[in-house]
């Protein structure tokens, strides 16, 4: 038995040991870059924002899930340009080519709705559609419930929110997660780069629920996850606890549009045919073959839909 021992532990740690060596003496390949910077927005906090902007007409801001960037809207932002929509997406701070929050200050969706108001602000954009995909589309919800968001009308992809009015809030992620986001193993991760490089095909999988992503969508999250920051936003972001009573969909006074696929299998599809019979003045699009990753897979589709409910005026369709 005590030789037994001895073996595991000797092989735990080489495990532990020669993949960081290996990886010091023959370093991976660094990830390509993101697309270039778009214009730098700088918010009262002092941080800067990185802005993508195209086209001419009603604004339309896009926001992104958790992690994601703006860049991950590049599909949808040209269709959207195409149909005389001004479509604006950005970094949400600490990811892309954004700046990180200081260390101590918080992570919450309440200072991403704020900064989110801030940007707006900062545009000088009137009553604009905000259309957001999965944390960003919680985020959304969460600030029209507040009573006095910016927002004239909201469209909600593949959203985050509750599956029925007693669904209680998520209880924050699996413990497999918190392991694998523990500082010690970041730190082996981050000297080991096959490993994140599994678990981002891993979860690429996941959100197009086994359909193939394009070719950029890989080397863009593996960009993304290059940076320090994008890391620690992302952790603090996945353990920050949601304020459930941000949630009730009931007093939202906006006609709202969502559009969700029923192949999704990171934000099921309950969540919207739960929101569609909630808030009041709602209408919802259920694509059939439809993943998580709707704006990329689906981008001339949701160009059509979004613009049709934009300039339709209040009557969504």
């Amino acid at each position: 038995m005590r030789r037994i021992g001895s073996t595991l532990v000797l092989l735990l740690l080489a495990v532990l040991v020669l993949p960081p060596l290996w990886y010091t003496i023959f370093p991976a390949p660094t990830p390509p870059p993101l697309p270039p910077a778009g214009q730098t927005i700088k918010l009262p906090s002092g941080i800067p924002v990185n802005v993508i902007e195209k086209g001419e007409g009603p604004a339309v801001v896009l926001v992104h899930g958790l992690p994601g960037t703006a860049y991950d809207w590049r599909l949808l932002i040209d269709a959207l340009a195409e149909r005389s929509v001004r479509a604006i997406a950005y970094d949400r701070v600490g990811y892309g080519r954004s700046d990180a929050r200081p260390e101590d200050d918080a992570h919450s969706m309440q200072a991403n709705i704020a900064e989110l108001e801030q940007l707006i602000d900062a545009l000088d954009l009137d009553d604009p559609t905000v259309v957001g995909w999965s944390y960003g589309g919680a985020m959304s919800i969460t600030w029209a419930t507040q009573g006095d968001s910016a927002m004239r009308r909201m469209v909600l992809v593949g959203t985050g929110g509750p599956n029925s009015a007693d669904a209680e809030p998520p209880a924050g992620p699996p413990g497999v997660i918190r392991i694998l986001y523990s500082d010690p193993v970041l730190a082996w991760r981050s000297r080991v780069p096959p490993i994140t490089q599994g678990l981002i095909a891993a979860a690429t999988d996941a959100a197009f629920s086994g359909q193939a992503p394009p070719s950029w969508w890989l080397p863009s999250v593996a960009a993304n996850f290059s940076r320090p920051e994008t890391v620690r936003t992302y952790k603090k972001e996945m353990f920050h606890p949601i304020d459930g009573d941000g949630f009730d969909p009931s007093g939202i006074d906006i006609p709202t549009l969502l559009i969700h696929g029923n192949q999704d299998r990171l934000a099921p599809v309950a969540i919207s045919q739960y929101l569609v019979s909630a808030i009041p003045n709602a209408e919802a699009l259920f694509i059939e073959d439809g993943s998580h990753m709707l704006p990329v897979t689906h981008a001339p589709l949701l160009a059509d839909v979004i613009t049709t409910f934009v300039t339709q005026g209040d009557n969504p369709s």
